[in-house]
């Protein structure tokens, strides 16, 4: 699992809605051009599948850690030297 900060989320969140309008725009301008635009079309899916996942990140909970005492330095009952 990748963890990222909030304030990388936000970046890649805001380059994601860049790319998005980008390709929006440029879709609207292919009216002649089929193939071209079916590409796009395909590429802009994409991208809010890219999107949904990153927004999907934002609030997921991580899995619970457990610190045993012996790894903060500490004793565990078993390794006490007389």
């Amino acid at each position: 699992m990748s963890v990222k900060s909030g304030s990388e989320i936000v970046r890649l969140h805001k380059e994601f809605e860049e790319r998005i309008s980008e390709v929006s725009s440029a879709v609207a301008k292919l009216d002649d051009y089929n193939y071209t635009k079916n590409l796009l079309h395909e590429q802009l899916d994409k991208l809010r599948d890219e999107l949904k996942k990153l927004e999907d990140t934002r609030f997921q909970a991580m899995d619970p850690i457990i610190i045993h005492t012996s790894l903060l330095g500490g004793k565990t009952q078993g390794s006490y030297h007389s």
